[in-house]
């Protein structure tokens, strides 16, 4: 049951902001949902489309606003704000366009809403997560808010892409295959082979179907995985179903206390071996404070390697910032 007062914000009424709310209504995962847009107009045109749902659904309230005072006392704010993927641009070109939008909108949402839980949708999550951050090792904090209560939704939209896709191939239900994409939501990002297991069968031992390998398998959906946002992209100009949903589930389990693992972007602690600061996908429970705990996921000499190279490519970005 969704809590009696619950309410979340998004920030952004552009294509992912707009579906986000959308898909907390249709999922009913809370009770008020704050369309936040500088332009009102903009934020009442989707509020209402979306509101014209709910008498076939149940009762919700769907906000709009260009007011960050409004979002007061959210239990979760999403950011969705900022520059999306053009054809041929990757989440890292976006960088630089969406840096200042990031600072900006969380120090407006540490001063009206400082114990909200804060979800980052924008591009590039991960470098914009660590940006939301900035720890104290660094010298500087962009919020005021305990690191906990900021998560990016990192890489949990590939591993779902991932899992439904290989549920397909294996004719197993995807919530048995137990798999993870982590590393950069982007080109670096990787899949944790050593560690998939179907049930509890390895995925290297489960019996494949006639003519399939796990050398074919782990070449194929690793690709497959990686390129599909591209491929939406370069067809309709964009993401926002996919994700929306991801966010509306992240949402649930933090609303809801439902302590679900997700690989969301979060700063990685020293047992991964790539440094202190980065912030990239890795397993964490989610719960009511946001990130719960993270989780230390096996991982073979190659996969180590992986994070490694996809670590560093995140870490170059952020420091390119100061240059």
């Amino acid at each position: 049951m969704i809590g009696k007062t619950s309410k979340v914000g998004v920030i952004g009424a552009g294509r992912v902001g707009a579906a986000v709310a959308n898909a907390l209504v249709l999922l009913r995962k809370c009770v008020t949902v704050v369309l936040f847009a500088r332009t009102l107009s903009k934020a009442e045109g989707e509020a209402w489309d979306i509101s014209d749902s709910i008498p076939l659904l149940s009762e919700m309230d769907v906000i709009p606003t260009d007011r960050y005072e409004d979002l007061a006392d959210s239990d979760v704010i999403v950011i969705t704000s900022g520059a999306t993927n053009k054809e041929g641009e990757s989440r890292l070109d976006l960088l630089m366009k969406n840096a200042e939008i990031i600072i900006a909108t969380i120090k407006e949402l540490d001063r009206v809403a400082p114990n909200a839980v804060v979800i980052i949708v924008s591009n590039p999550v991960d470098v914009l997560t660590r940006i939301a951050i900035r720890s104290v090792t660094e010298g500087i904090a962009n919020s005021q808010r305990p690191e906990n209560l900021i998560i990016g939704s990192g890489t949990v939209l590939d591993t779902a892409r991932l899992r439904y896709r290989l549920g397909k191939q294996l004719n197993v239900d995807n919530r048995d295959i137990h798999t993870y994409v982590i590393g950069e939501h982007g080109d670096s990002e990787f899949t944790v082979w050593s560690s998939a297991f179907i049930g509890s069968i390895p995925l290297e031992k489960f019996p494949m179907s006639e003519g399939a390998t796990f050398a074919q398998i782990t070449q194929n959906y690793t690709e497959l995985t990686r390129s599909r946002g591209y491929a939406i992209v370069e067809r309709k100009g964009g993401t926002s179903y996919g994700i929306a949903t991801v966010v509306a589930q992240i949402i649930g389990s933090i609303l809801r206390d439902e302590k679900q693992i997700y690989t969301v972007s979060v700063r990685a602690e020293s047992a991964y071996g790539i440094g202190d600061e980065v912030v990239l996908g890795l397993p964490c429970i989610i719960g009511q404070q946001g990130i719960e705990r993270q989780l230390l996921l096996p991982r073979n000499d190659e996969e180590q390697r992986l994070l490694e190279e996809s670590a560093a490519k995140l870490d170059e970005a952020y420091s390119s910032l100061n240059k």
